[in-house]
């Protein structure tokens, strides 16, 4: 192995959670490297008090006999000072989680330099899709050994920090020279660790630095779509396909008719990679994408960078981009373009943008709704009256607009804003504080008018003006479009017809937002009377899109060509159940939703272990990383895999096509009825259940099968499980409807490439 001449210690802990303190250490293990050669070896059990949780003795195979008889760890923390050393930087992967560990230990190590090698990784492995030790193992062929503990932990650490060493030693003159500027002003640990590698080179750029995330896929248009462009005042609603080149048809036929069309889809970067985008067609990103170009310029002239700041500073120097999916962009990094970075509504970068003259635009719905709602809006004037506006997967619609229309505001990325500005840090302090109060320890607190008219209340918001009104935040600041949404969400005044409240997620993160009680009178205002609209919708799902559209609103309807679709083979087996299917998985690559995150820890604490012996991989959300990770994992697999995930993670997936051999849902998947949002909204209705969450789950089978025809294999399945399908009355209409959807009529004449639509 290649590596800096430096001392080294390569680290890692097993623990029973996440929490310092809360949760104790259960295993330690390093290796010190001095001169590049392995000089000490160390690993050790601890006992604890409690027994280590189900899902952890799992993952790490460590169970409760193994630690009988074991000393504590405060028994022996001198002598895992000792292997630790003074005088090493500190190697880990996510390393910033064991330090924080062994603090909640008694070991101090905040003063000592350090390295995580997760963002090592991402600086020179930018092909990867995750940079998890797992996935990195099996695609770097590292020595991971022995697996699910410590020690194995750290020796592919080791062989991974020799790798990213390895890729670095390839770097030319021109890159060498901004990365050592750039990591003399990091922590002292990289800023040592960068300062062993070479100051010029005689090397060519590297192969692996030219990688770039390519978008669109080369989809062959087979169907044609006449949508004609309806009056101003009145939507067309168009039911959809069940089949993955629809949208590819509706872009087709946008470019070639007339006039101006612009199409809004709810996620952007993930229908560029599904879809061929026309050469005529403009693309709309949206301001959080892009990189602030004097934004940019500011941050490469700090004269002192965080470890993520630095990382950050060296991925713009050397993939000189200006999106955010064309960098391999990991961890708290993303937090740090949030809140410097990214453009706002006002940069120049992104109103250049609106100055295209294209027949065709594709945008996103938030982006589109904020055009429209906000005269100042540098996307308002290139939306002209007679811009045909088609709205792809109206069902989300709702969704969508809560966010458009909503005010938002992140602790984490206004602290990661805050790095190096007294004046944001001590307000950022004090709001947290007011936040403890009001939320008084619970997850969820609705915001009252009572509580904005406190003393504290009244105070933050005065220092926020201050705030606002001052010079220490740069007016382009991405942090300035959140300070302005809480000064909003803050105001009293306008609480009415808002739900506002202040949420803290498991992982820490906190959040105070603000959304409009009722989505359908602000879509009226803002879109259906100022453009021709047209919403592309589920079949039959007209009279069940209350919350988008208004009582009253005139519409026209395209019915659903069923002789066009795609048959799906679907099913339903009332007596198969989850627990028997784990037993004995599918061949091939099998996506099992799951209703609740639980039911996934309670699955892979009974099932991860005899699965790993007969050979199946089993991913699970919660407990295998994020989504990026699972991806990773699913696609690198090999033999048969299951993964397990919830519905509502599923739509959103983005794996190659032809990659999933099974679906499998287990229980029909309804909003949680304590929602924040849903929960207040769905108190409109007379019959909450039949006029609002009923559709909102027919809607969302939809989708969740339109997502697997994009990444089916040619004969694969879906099955459902739910005993509702046969037992309830509901249940017994929704498979009705699902098999209309999935099952093509028996017809003579019907074209297989013309669908004409009036």
């Amino acid at each position: 192995m290649k590596l800096p001449s430096l001392p080294l210690v390569i680290l890692d802990t097993e623990t029973t959670g996440l929490l310092p303190r809360v949760n104790r250490i259960i295993e330690f293990a390093s290796v010190r490297i001095e001169n590049g050669n392995i000089i000490d070896e160390y690993e050790q059990l601890f006992s604890i008090p409690d027994e280590i949780p189900a899902h952890v003795r799992v993952l790490t195979r460590i169970v409760d006999t193994d630690l009988e008889g074991k000393p504590s760890f405060e028994d022996l923390r001198e002598e895992v000072l000792d292997h630790i050393g003074k005088d090493a930087i500190i190697v880990g992967q996510n390393v910033g989680f064991d330090i924080r560990m062994l603090k909640g230990e008694g070991i101090d190590l905040s003063e000592q330099p350090w390295i995580d090698t997760s963002m090592l990784a991402s600086l020179v492995f930018p092909e990867l899709k995750s940079y998890s030790l797992g996935h990195m193992s099996r695609v770097l062929d590292l020595n991971h050994e022995p697996v699910h503990r410590a020690l194995g932990d750290v020796h592919a650490t080791l062989e991974l920090l020799s790798k990213c060493w390895e890729r670095l030693l390839e770097l030319p003159t021109d890159l060498l020279k901004p990365m050592h500027s750039i990591m003399e002003r990091a922590p002292d640990g990289y800023r040592r660790f960068f300062a062993d590698l070479p100051k010029e080179s005689t090397s060519k750029t590297p192969s692996w630095l030219l990688h770039r995330d390519k978008e669109g896929l080369p989809n062959q248009k087979s169907i044609s779509l006449n949508i004609p462009t309806p009056e101003r005042g009145s939507v067309q609603l168009v039911e959809e396909l069940l089949r993955p080149d629809f949208l590819q048809g509706v872009m087709s036929d946008a470019i070639e008719a007339k006039g101006t069309h612009w199409i809004a889809v709810k996620n952007l970067h993930s229908m560029l990679r599904t879809v061929d985008v026309p050469k005529d067609a403009h693309v709309v990103y949206p301001s959080m994408f892009l990189l602030d170009k004097e934004a940019a310029s500011s941050f490469a002239k700090q004269d002192a960078y965080s470890a993520d700041e630095a990382t950050l500073a060296l991925k713009l120097a050397w993939y000189k981009t200006e999106l955010y999916h064309e960098m391999p962009i990991h961890g708290d990094e993303k937090s740090i373009w949030n809140g410097k970075l990214a453009c706002t509504e006002q940069s120049e970068t992104y109103k250049q943008q609106f100055e295209a003259d294209a027949p065709m635009a594709l945008i996103d719905h938030r982006q589109l709704l904020a055009a429209l709602a906000d005269p100042e809006h540098p996307g308002r004037s290139a939306l002209d009256a007679g811009t045909h506006i088609i709205i792809d997967d109206a069902s989300m619609l709702e969704d969508t607009a809560t966010k458009a229309y909503g005010w938002y505001c992140s602790l984490n990325d206004m602290r990661a804003a805050a790095e190096h500005n007294e004046a944001l840090t001590k307000f950022i302090d004090i709001l947290q504080l007011w936040i403890e109060r009001t939320r008084d320890f619970h997850d969820v607190h609705y915001i009252s008018s009572a509580d904005l008219k406190t003393s504290d209340a009244r105070g933050i918001r005065e220092q926020l003006d201050n705030i606002l009104a001052g010079t220490s935040i740069e007016e382009r600041a991405p942090v300035r479009t959140q300070l302005r949404d809480l000064h909003n969400i803050l105001n009293a005044e306008n609480i009415d017809g808002r739900i506002c409240w202040i949420e803290q997620r498991q992982d820490g993160s906190q959040f105070v937002q603000s959304v409009p009680e009722r989505i359908s009178t602000f879509l009226r205002e803002h879109l259906y009377d100022t453009n021709a609209t047209t919403l592309l919708i589920p079949p039959a799902s007209s009279e069940t899109l209350k919350e988008i559209l208004p009582s009253g609103m005139q519409t026209n309807t395209t019915p659903y060509d069923a002789t066009l679709s795609q048959p799906l083979n679907l099913s339903f087996e009332g007596g198969i159940s989850v627990d028997s299917i784990l037993s004995d998985p599918p061949q091939g690559k099998t996506l099992l939703l799951l209703g609740s995150k639980k039911r996934i820890e309670d699955a892979f604490v009974h099932f991860a272990i005899p699965l790993e012996e007969q050979g199946v991989q089993m991913i699970c959300q919660g407990l295998s990383g994020g989504l990026g990770r699972m991806q990773a994992e699913f696609t690198s697999a090999k033999g048969t895999s299951i993964w397990l995930i919830t519905p509502w993670i599923f739509e959103s997936i983005e794996v190659p096509s032809e990659s999933i051999d099974h679906l499998i849902i287990d229980t029909l998947p309804f909003d949680h009825p304590a929602h924040t949002v849903l929960s207040k909204r769905s108190e409109h209705y007379q019959n909450p259940f039949g006029e609002y969450s009923l559709p909102r789950l027919q809607h969302r089978l939809y989708r969740i099968l339109r997502t697997f025809c994009r990444y089916k294999t040619k004969d694969a399945d879906a099955l459902l499980l739910d005993k509702r399908l046969e037992t309830k009355g509901y249940g017994k209409d929704v498979w009705k409807y699902l098999k209309q959807l999935t099952e093509k009529p028996e017809t003579k004449d019907s074209p297989e490439d013309q669908l004409i639509l009036f």
